[in-house]
């Protein structure tokens, strides 16, 4: 069994499918008093620029801010970015997913 933290760095890079990241991680306890793993602006864009390079599809994007949206074994570099997963994770009431809106996102995070 993989620690948390090398699955973490999987989930918040987008390195291995989320489905099977997912499972890995729910061997763990979702309560945890203190982040394992901050998520930063770099690793963040990163992703965001997978999609914009159509290497990822919107959708997969959605489901990536879900699955790290609410987790207590993560924290957020800043505001900005915790915000933004909220954003990305619930397009229903914040918007539909855009190319433009992810290069806005990283001119915002740079």
């Amino acid at each position: 069994m993989r620690n948390r933290e090398d699955i973490l760095k999987d989930l918040v890079n987008l390195k291995s499918n989320l489905a099977e990241l997912q499972k890995e991680l729910s061997q763990y306890s979702w309560d945890i008093e203190t982040p394992v793993l901050i998520i930063n602006r770099m690793d963040f864009t990163n992703v965001l620029q997978r999609c914009i390079d159509d290497k990822l599809t919107f959708l997969e994007v959605e489901n990536w801010a879900n699955a790290i949206e609410c987790r207590d074994d993560l924290g957020f570099e800043d505001n900005n970015v915790q915000e933004i997963i909220f954003d990305l994770a619930n397009p229903d009431i914040n918007g539909e997913i855009t190319k433009d809106m992810l290069k806005s996102i990283i001119l915002k995070l740079t």
